[in-house]
This record gives structure tokens, sequence and C-alpha cells, in this order.
């Protein structure tokens, strides 16, 4: 009798050790295939994002079409990529094209097929960028965009016309430069309070809004958190960089501000991304 309960004991602990390699191996598995789709997979190649807007833009641009690029860290195994997402913008034939900072990556230098690429991107009015903290004080980055048809707007404003109404497009330049961004935003800031006009601001560190007034903006384009890297349904990102870990999300609405940031079309550190692909942003902008 008691040898009998002592093998029935042994039948059951042998079952749930089975059980329990079984659940290890498939959490293996789980763990290696999901570790090839976010190396090899999520991480390679890009995709659009459309955003239609709804805003209290002037008539004269209702249909407004903005490409927002941000994050391409060039170098990093992305460079023949470079031709099919300019050949992707071009497609959509953008009014205004935007880059927010970060444009190679690393030890990366500019070289001529950059310059073709970035040049050969095509708007109906014109092309801008800030730089970002990847960007900060190269003077090589900031002659190749010039030269690539880009207007910069680090620190500065600039208007746009149509029909004699004009929006305003501004640009904070990256926290690496530490000059105080309300001394930098007080010529925008001083325009928008004098004249009724629809504005936007482009930036790279989304965390910087709480030093100025957002609220003078419409709407605000940012990038640099990359989207989280690895994205949680109804939770966001959650690998961000330590001064923007409250930014994983794609949008935010503050007071009657639209905040988007880009989830980039690079990869910073590691080529590794979790349900976040590359990616740029195509807001097509409405009258209310």
């Amino acid at each position: 009798m008691i040898k009998l309960k002592i093998e029935n004991i042994g039948d059951k602990m042998k079952k749930r050790l089975r059980l329990w390699v079984k659940i290890l191996i498939i959490i293996i598995l789980l763990t290696v295939i999901t570790l090839l789709y976010g190396f090899f997979i999520n991480s390679r190649g890009f995709k659009v994002n459309e955003i239609p807007l709804y805003e209290d833009i002037p008539d004269n641009y209702n249909g407004l079409k903005i490409v927002h690029i941000s994050d391409i860290y060039y170098g990093n195994d992305n460079n023949a990529e470079l031709k099919k997402i300019v050949n992707r913008i071009n497609l959509i034939k953008p009014d205004i094209v935007v880059f927010t900072g970060d444009l190679l990556y690393k030890d990366t230098k500019v070289d001529s097929n950059l310059n073709k690429e970035l040049s050969r991107i095509n708007s109906n009015i014109d092309k801008y960028y800030i730089t970002g903290d990847n960007d900060y004080n190269n003077d090589d980055i900031t002659n190749l965009l010039n030269n690539s048809g880009f207007i910069n707007l680090n620190d500065t404003y600039n208007l746009i016309y149509k029909d004699k109404v004009p929006i305003l497009l501004a640009g904070i330049s990256t926290s690496k430069n530490k000059d105080n961004i309300l001394k930098k935003l007080e010529p925008t800031f001083e325009y928008i309070d004098n004249n009724d006009v629809f504005s936007i601001l482009l930036m790279h560190e989304p965390n910087k809004i709480k030093k100025f007034d957002y609220d003078k903006f419409n709407l605000i384009l940012a990038g640099h958190t990359l989207g989280g890297v690895i994205r949680i349904p109804l939770i966001g990102g959650i690998i961000l960089p330590k001064d923007n870990y409250l930014y994983g999300n794609n949008h935010y609405k503050k007071k009657n501000t639209n905040i988007y940031i880009s989830n980039g079309l690079g990869n910073k550190d590691t080529n590794f991304r979790l349900f976040n692909k590359p990616s740029f942003n195509f807001y097509r902008i409405r009258k209310k």
C-alpha cells in the first residue's frame, strides 16, 4: 500500500516536471523568436504614420500636408533605406517637410549619398530643420542640411505666406545648448503675441515644453525618444531617454496644443525595436 502511494507521488512529480520543462521550452522559443523579430524584422524598413489633424488653421491652408522626419541616425545599417524613404516622401507631395534632429549615427561622417538624397526631398513650400543632441556643434551637419535645401530654424522662426495670409514655423535648438529657452523664444513670442497666426514649433527633446508657455503654439513636433524602442499596447514606449521618460507615446494634448513625437527612422544604440517600426509622420491639417 505504502509502495503504491510512493509510486503515485513519483508519477505526479514526473508529470509536473515534464510540464515545467515544456513551459520552459515554450518561454525560450518565444524569447528567441521575439529577439529575432526585434533585431531582424521590426527594426528594418520603415512605415508612414498618416495622421489627420483638425485645427483652427486659416482657410487658405486647409488640407496642408506636412511630412515630419526625425532621428535618422544615418550610418547605422540604414544607408540604403534612405533612398526608399525619400521616394516615399516625394510620392506624398508634401507642402512642408520638417526634420527634428539627430541626422548621423555616432561618428559617421557626412557623404555625397546623404547630400544627394536629402536634396532630392521635394516640397511645395519649403523644408525646415532643427538639430538634435547628436548633431550639436557639428558644422558639417548644418552645412549639409543647408546645402540640401533645408532652412535652419534653430532658435528662430519663419513665416509662410499664402494669399498674404501667414502661418508661423519656429524651432528650438537641442537642450545641449544651455542658453535660456525663454530668451531664445522671445522674438517668436513677441510676433505671436502681436499677430493672430497659426503657429507650429519644432523641437528635438519633448520634455523641454515645461520650460516655456507651449500653449502659444497650435502644434508642436518633436523627436528624440524613438517611441520608447519597445512599445506595449495601451502603455506606450518603455525604454526612454532618462531626461524624457514621460514621453513614451506619440501624441499628447496639453491645454490647446497638440504635441506629436516621431518614432524616428533610425536606431540609436542597437538595431532592435519591438512593435515599433522605424517611421515618419505625415500630417494632413484640415480646417476645424
